[in-house]
């Protein structure tokens, strides 16, 4: 428990806080977290991470709130299931690419999981000038899972 809160919270928390001074006083900047869909669903088997990305949810949305005024952008990118090895670490025999391949199929709407490039270009966007209406916000990549 207070090893993953750790990672995700923590991490994330005492980053946030080292960057916030340069960018209040540059007035700009961009800070992208990674929540995930299991912040907001749930899963069973991972109540410690699915509690951790809740965290990083709302510590997100309280920090955009706070520096809105400053010029700085908070958000955070959900991912569902991307094709990493962190999607076999937890398991004791690691899965097949044909049981990946089927899982996802029956259990996400496109039929497949995410690439880390799809991923990455969403965080690219939201860092860019293109959203800059953006901040406090959840966004979800995940293949209309969440859309259910």
């Amino acid at each position: 428990w207070r090893q993953i809160f750790g990672v995700n919270v923590d991490g994330i928390f005492f980053m946030c806080r080292a960057a916030l001074p340069q960018m209040k006083a540059r007035g700009s900047g961009v800070i992208i977290n990674f929540g995930s869909i299991w912040g907001d669903i749930g899963a069973t088997g991972v109540a410690a991470y699915c509690a951790t990305k809740g965290a990083v949810h709302n510590l997100t949305r309280a920090m955009a709130l706070d520096h809105a005024r400053d010029g700085i952008r908070i958000l955070a990118v959900c991912p569902g299931e991307v094709d990493t090895p962190m999607l076999s670490s937890e398991r004791a025999a690691p899965p097949t690419r044909a049981f990946l391949d089927d899982l996802a199929d029956r259990t996400i709407p496109v039929g497949r999981l995410a690439q880390p490039e799809e991923i990455a270009r969403v965080v690219a966007f939201l860092a860019s000038d293109a959203a800059s209406y953006m901040t406090g916000a959840m966004v979800n990549v995940d293949g209309a899972f969440t859309a259910r």
